[in-house]
């Protein structure tokens, strides 16, 4: 499910574009938040479907090899790939075949071609090798080498965020935390919740980047004044959208939110800023809060309930 962190990147973005078209309302920006957030979830269904298309691409070559009496123990189209007791539980689920229907997702269907390349990625690999060469099969097995094979060649191939831009531009900063909530799903799949069916962990978190969003844009002046005089050496013209938009939303957090730590605050908001802002923009970020946070503080502004104590 889509964590915290993820939410206040998608956050920042609704914000960052917001800079850039004045024109955008408050409602605008919330839709975009909630319909981004869906489509993270989206995007977990469709990879985990992969496996499922891939089963069927291997097996229509392998019945096509069959057919045309060519060798079927070819380790291109080896029948031992077919019977993984994952890829069975995957393409038998029955929460997930609700959850394909009731989005209507068809992204491999209408682009097979993708399907059949990462396939032959998937068939020429070394992993692919290996595990045909096991003798031994079991569910743990199976686990491992389709963790190690979704690791190793399916997630990494060069094609596949080519297919992910063409389906939905939004998915491209989803992949790296999809990824690992797919692996983590592979490894769990023999239990009842492996299958994650929300987008959200809770109500509190659907509610958190919506409130978040509405907040700074609605105390954007209040905030502005905050910063302004707590950076001597940089007026707001001179700092970087980007990290005015995570200063913005880092003081509606710690002003607005009692819940949130103001130690998590800080330090989600510095990981942030290392992954998508300049190499510089972490330790600016970091100085302009320490300052911030102890002028609060010696004014009693910060106030935070027992669960959002330091």
């Amino acid at each position: 499910m889509i964590t915290r962190r993820h939410l206040r990147v998608k956050v920042m973005q609704a914000l960052y574009a917001q800079q850039l078209d004045p024109n955008d309302n408050l409602k605008a920006g919330e839709s975009w938040i909630l319909k981004s957030s869906q489509d993270f979830f989206l995007l977990y269904i469709t990879l985990l479907d992969l496996f499922g298309e891939l089963h069927r691409c291997g097996q229509d070559l392998h019945n096509k090899n069959t057919k045309m009496h060519l060798p079927t123990t070819d380790d291109a189209v080896n029948p031992k790939f077919f019977d993984n007791q994952v890829l069975k539980m995957l393409m038998e689920n029955s929460i997930l075949e609700s959850l394909r229907i009731k989005y209507k997702l068809t992204p491999w269907k209408k682009h097979d071609e993708y399907v059949r390349l990462i396939w032959d990625e998937v068939s020429s690999s070394e992993i692919y090798k290996s595990y045909l060469n096991t003798e031994t099969s079991s569910l743990d097995t199976d686990k491992e080498f389709l963790v190690k094979l979704f690791t190793n060649v399916i997630a990494p191939f060069e094609r596949l965020p080519e297919f992910i831009e063409e389906v939905n531009i939004s998915w491209v900063d989803d992949i790296p935390l999809v990824n690992t909530i797919v692996r983590n799903t592979l490894r769990r799949i023999n239990a009842p919740d492996a299958i994650i069916t929300h987008v959200y962990k809770n109500d509190d978190d659907q509610k958190f980047s919506v409130e978040l969003f509405r907040k700074v844009v609605l105390n954007k002046k209040e905030l502005d004044s905050e910063i302004i005089g707590r950076t001597p050496n940089w007026d707001p013209d001179r700092i970087a959208d980007l990290d005015y938009t995570l200063l913005l939303m880092a003081l509606t957090e710690l002003l607005y939110f009692p819940s949130i730590p103001v130690n998590v605050t800080i330090n989600e908001y510095l990981e942030i800023a290392k992954e998508y802002a300049t190499p510089k923009s972490s330790s600016f970020i970091n100085g302009v809060l320490d300052n911030v946070v102890k002028e609060l503080n010696n004014q009693k502004r910060i106030r935070k309930n027992i669960r959002g104590m330091q």
